[in-house]
C-alpha cells in the first residue's frame, strides 16, 4: 500500500509541476513583452510593484489555506507532495481522493480552461500550482530588480555618491571568525561521502578530492571546477539546500565567487544560469538524479 501511495503522490507532483511551468513560462514571457513597450524607468516602477503584489498573493494564500501554510517551506523539494508534511495534514477524505486520483484521466487542455477544474477530485490542486508558481515567479523578480539595479551607469552612481577623495577614509575593520559564504553545516564525513556522489554522477568534468569540495563550500577553490551538467549540479544543491545543509541563496554564492565554469563555453555559470537549471530541475528531473537521491538518503541517515 505504501509503494502504491507513494507511486501516485510522484505522478500527481509531476502533473503539477508541469501546470506551475506551464503558467510561470506565461508571467515570464508577459514580463518580457512589457519590456519592448515601457522606459527602463517605467519597467524598474513596474517590478517593484510586482514584487509587492505577489507576495501579498502569496501571503493570502498561506493564511487562508491551512495545506499551503504546512507545505510552503517545502516547495523546493523535487516531490514535497510525498516528501514534504502534507499527505500527513490532509483529512481522510482527501487522502483518499489524491490515493485513488487516475493520473491518466488528466487533461491538460480541461485544466487551462478553468485552473480549478480539479480541486474536488484532487483538494487544493490549483491553490498549490499557484503557490510553487509565484514563489518561483518572486524570485525572478527580484533577480530582474537586482539585475537592473547592477546596470546603472557608473556617471550615474557616482552622482549619486561623494567622490572618494571627498569621502574621509576609515581604517578597515578587521573580521574575525571563519567566513561560510554557503552557510553549510556538513561534515567532514558528510563531505567525504557528497565527493563519492559527484563523482559517480560525473557532476564535473574532473574527479573531484574531499580538499577540493571543502575548499568550493569555503569559496576558497585554487582555481575553479568546470561543469559537466548544469542540471545535475542544480539538482545536488537544492537538495542540499532543502534539508538546510547549506544556504537557500546557493546560486548567488556560486555566481559571486565565480566557482564554476559552464561545460562548453569557458564562462562563469551566473545566478540566471543556476536558476534557470534549477526550474528545469523542478519540473523534468535529470538524468542520473537517482544517484543523488541516494547519496542525500545516506547522509540524513548520519
Amino acid at each position: 500500500m505504501e509503494d502504491f501511495r507513494e507511486t501516485n503522490f510522484k505522478k500527481i507532483q509531476q502533473l503539477l509541476d508541469k501546470c506551475v511551468a506551464h503558467e510561470y513560462g506565461m508571467k515570464t514571457n508577459a514580463l518580457a513583452l512589457k519590456r519592448e513597450y515601457l522606459t527602463e524607468a517605467q519597467m524598474n516602477d513596474y517590478i517593484r510593484q510586482e514584487i509587492f503584489n505577489v507576495t501579498e498573493n502569496l501571503v493570502s494564500l498561506c493564511q487562508k489555506n491551512r495545506a499551503l501554510h504546512n507545505i510552503r517551506f517545502d516547495i523546493l523539494m523535487p516531490d514535497f507532495l510525498w516528501e514534504s508534511g502534507f499527505f500527513e495534514n490532509l483529512s481522510l477524505d482527501e487522502r483518499k481522493k489524491y490515493i485513488s486520483f487516475q493520473c491518466s484521466s488528466f487533461d491538460m487542455d480541461k485544466y487551462l480552461q478553468s485552473s480549478t477544474c480539479y480541486d474536488e477530485q484532487l483538494p487544493f490542486f490549483s491553490s498549490i500550482v499557484r503557490l510553487v508558481m509565484q514563489t518561483q515567479y518572486l524570485e525572478y523578480l527580484q533577480q530582474s530588480e537586482d539585475a537592473s539595479h547592477a546596470s546603472v551607469p557608473l556617471d550615474e552612481k557616482s552622482e549619486e555618491q561623494p567622490k572618494e577623495e571627498e569621502k574621509a577614509q576609515p581604517e578597515p575593520t578587521k573580521i574575525v571568525g571563519k567566513s561560510n559564504p554557503f552557510k553549510s553545516v556538513l561534515t567532514t564525513q558528510q563531505i567525504k561521502l557528497l565527493v563519492e556522489c559527484i563523482n559517480e554522477a560525473h557532476i564535473f568534468t574532473t574527479t573531484i578530492t574531499p580538499k577540493i569540495l571543502s575548499d568550493f563550500f569555503a569559496c576558497k577553490l585554487n582555481g575553479v571546477l568546470k561543469s559537466n551538467n548544469n542540471r545535475l549540479l542544480a539538482y545536488l544543491m537544492m537538495q542540499l539546500s532543502c534539508y538546510n545543509y547549506i544556504a537557500y541563496e546557493w546560486q548567488s554564492v556560486i555566481a559571486n565567487n565565480k566557482l564554476v565554469l559552464a561545460k562548453i563555453k569557458d564562462k562563469y555559470l551566473t545566478r540566471s544560469d543556476l536558476s534557470s537549471a534549477t526550474d528545469n530541475v523542478k519540473c523534468i528531473y535529470p538524468k542520473g538524479y537517482e544517484i543523488i537521491d541516494k547519496y542525500i538518503k545516506q547522509l540524513q541517515k548520519g
